[in-house]
């Protein structure tokens, strides 16, 4: 999808580029763990670019097995693009920073890449960049360069879909499915999750978009949003009801000089809620293909019984008399149309407290403490278990709390030791380069997962009698132990 664009794109097919970012010959197409497949083919950037005759310069400029800063790489890349003005950077998360089994620990791109875009742009280059990944990062060059084209994880033959949107043959037309903030620090509780054994999102209904939207806080891009390379006009909105369905219609032409295709979206919001509600939800969308100058009629529906909220209280849904705003957006901050209905509602009482819902209605996240979750909620926080006696619940990593423990867990860590020295020996290539993304995941995931949850990943070689064996040695009972290990 396209989320920055000042004109450059799409490029000419006529002129020549100067490429890097080793992304350009080792696409990132799909998720690492057990998404891994073995594709029919591939399609990566390079071979899409060789495949379609276009005229390139390439450097690598940076390793995308690694993270640091490489020095000499950026210079040998600012040295080639001395001669052009037009730059594509291919970068983004590699597997080596994201993967099923473990949380990232920031939302921030490499800084091998990072620097090598910010040594590009002091140099005064117009600079499109490609993303790749499977999921939001932080973009701290965005206002700097001139277009950014983000693919996710595209597929085996994303080099050529790339190639298509970037030279203008297919048009943009994805649509955002979650906020990309400013900063990790702009996250809610993101300075907290993931540095406690237990964790508790006290949010509430405050979450992804609803959560930026309802705070004012800033992002970089919002939840729906999507550029394209033509424009499309908005008009004609109706709102009716009929049997408890409420149908909200539209007119949308495309005003531009291409064909392309539009995500219309609908929100709902009640501003005069007497409980804490965020300032829109998402409760519809459509996707409209359109030709140069072509209008279409657009309908959406929303039953009465979506528009509820859930009283804690009485333990139903509730349907809450009073006004309700109908937005057609174009995502979830830009309004394009907007009418209004009156519905009569329920008799209820409020389920919260002053106290909270003052904090929950002014989004006070440094006033949301556990006991005010609790009342706000109903729900007790379930106390943190001692880390000793070890269950096969526990944290692997918890296993380092006692002397076998700490024996055990490191000769797991010299699994990962030994294949990661194995692998690197190896020629380079993909297999080399799947060993050394699977030694470190191995790495990563002995953090943070649980002794039974890496019986279940193992596929059978780490079974789960051995996972009970590992938590009784853990605990001193060596011949019990060994006792669980010998089980079938």
């Amino acid at each position: 999808m396209l989320l920055k664009n000042d004109g450059t794109l799409p490029l000419n097919k006529e002129k020549r580029y100067f490429v890097c970012g080793e992304l350009f010959e080792k696409s990132r197409y799909q998720g690492c763990g057990s998404s891994l497949i073995n594709p029919a083919r591939i399609s990566t950037p390079k071979s899409a670019f060789d495949g379609a005759g276009v005229k390139y310069k390439y450097a690598k400029g940076y390793r995308e097995n690694e993270i640091k800063r490489d020095e000499k790489m950026i210079s040998e890349a600012l040295c080639a693009a001395k001669d052009f003005e037009d730059v594509i950077v291919f970068a983004g998360l590699t597997d080596y920073v994201e993967s099923e089994g473990f949380d990232r620990a920031d939302m921030k791109l490499c800084d091998n890449q990072l620097e090598l875009i910010d040594a590009l742009l002091d140099g005064g280059k117009k600079i499109t960049v490609v993303l790749y990944g499977g999921s939001p990062s932080e973009l701290p060059f965005a206002d700097r360069v001139n277009a950014i084209l983000n693919m996710y994880l595209p597929g085996q033959n994303g080099g050529e879909a790339m190639r298509e949107l970037l030279f203008g043959e297919a048009n943009p037309a994805g649509r955002l499915a979650e906020s990309w903030p400013m900063t990790y620090a702009d996250v809610p509780f993101g300075e907290d999750y993931s540095k406690e054994r237990c964790e508790v999102y006290k949010e509430s209904v405050y979450v992804g978009y609803r959560y930026y939207l309802s705070a004012n806080k800033r992002v970089r891009y919002p939840f729906g949003y999507g550029l394209s390379y033509t424009k499309f006009e908005y008009g004609d909105m109706t709102l009716e009801e009929a049997d408890g369905i409420y149908k909200v219609g539209c007119t949308v032409k495309n005003i531009g000089d291409r064909e392309g295709a539009e995500v219309v979206q609908l929100y709902v919001g009640m501003p005069s809620s007497r409980v804490f509600r965020p300032r829109r939800e998402l409760r519809g969308f459509s996707k409209v293909y359109l030709k140069a100058g072509e209008s279409a009629r657009v309908e959406m529906s929303v039953k009465a019984d979506d528009l509820r909220f859930f009283n804690i209280a009485e333990q139903r849904f509730v349907l809450e008399g009073g006004k309700y705003d109908f937005e057609i957006c174009s995502d979830c901050e830009t309004v394009r149309l907007c009418d209004g209905i009156v519905l009569s509602g329920e008799t209820f009482e409020n389920p919260y407290t002053e106290k909270v819902g003052e904090i929950y209605r002014n989004i006070s996240l440094c006033k949301m403490t556990n006991e005010v979750f609790e009342e706000m909620s109903r729900v007790k926080i379930t106390p943190i278990a001692p880390k000793l006696p070890i269950t096969v619940e526990s944290r692997f990593s918890d296993m380092k709390s006692t002397f076998m423990g700490r024996i055990l867990y490191n000769s797991v860590l010299m699994v990962a030791k030994i294949d990661m020295a194995k692998a690197k020996k190896m020629p380079d290539g993909v297999e080399k380069d799947n060993k050394i993304k699977g030694a470190l995941m191995l790495y990563n995931i002995l953090d943070s997962n649980s002794i039974i949850s890496m019986s279940m990943c193992s596929g059978g070689h780490f079974s789960y009698g051995m996972a009970e064996g590992f938590a009784h040695m853990a605990n001193g009972h060596i011949i019990r132990g060994i006792g669980a290990m010998m089980k079938k």
